[in-house]
């Protein structure tokens, strides 16, 4: 399956927040990073300069970043990125989507505290764990409760935006099947609701 320009480089973002999640070379996650914003501002395609070759002439492309780019043009998938998710509990990839935590932050309560999931961190909050590692204290530790009751309440929501274009996608498959006489949007993004 090919991917998009857009994949690709969501694919880089992920590769380098989940670097930063195992405590890799700091310069090897921010090399991603910045690949992926570099692969946003180029205006080729990532799968013609892939085939014309042009990848490495690509300032900021260097040869580690090529080939994952490589990879991900030629199979859909990277290597990388697929270890990088197995080695990585789930859990520490979830508390990211936490307000006010950041992969430096939850490497720090993962190795300090062995917390894994985000009702963990929760509980630990309640317990006023979090205080006692290096670089956290009370008001962060307060953050941290907070963004978790955020999160607990907005999962499951997603930005219209965002939901649109899988929701069409949707549709279309469904109205594809045989049998189907007809088949609409319906709920919160008929209504183009915001979430």
């Amino acid at each position: 399956m090919a991917l998009s320009k857009k994949q690709i480089i969501a694919t880089l973002e992920q590769i380098a927040t989940l670097m930063e999640l195992a405590g890799e070379n700091p310069f090897k996650s921010r090399a991603f990073a910045n690949g992926a914003r570099t692969l946003e501002q180029t205006p080729q395609d990532p799968a013609a300069l892939v085939e014309s070759g042009e990848l490495l002439a690509v300032k900021g492309i260097g040869k580690g970043l090529a080939e994952t780019i490589t990879e991900l043009v030629k199979t859909g998938r990277s290597s990388a990125h697929d270890a990088l998710t197995q080695e990585i509990p789930a859990g520490l990839v979830e508390m990211l989507a936490v307000p006010n935590l950041g992969p430096k932050k939850i490497r720090a309560i993962h190795d300090g505290l062995a917390i894994t999931s985000i009702g963990e961190l929760e509980y630990a909050c309640l317990e006023n764990r979090l205080v006692a590692l290096s670089g956290f204290g009370a008001k962060t530790q307060e953050k941290v409760l907070k963004g978790i009751d955020l999160f607990k309440r907005s999962r499951g929501k997603h930005l219209y935006a965002d939901a649109i274009g899988v929701a069409e996608r949707l549709l279309s498959q469904v109205r594809a099947l045989p049998g189907v006489d007809r088949a609409e949007l319906a709920g919160s993004i008929r209504r183009r609701v915001e979430t």
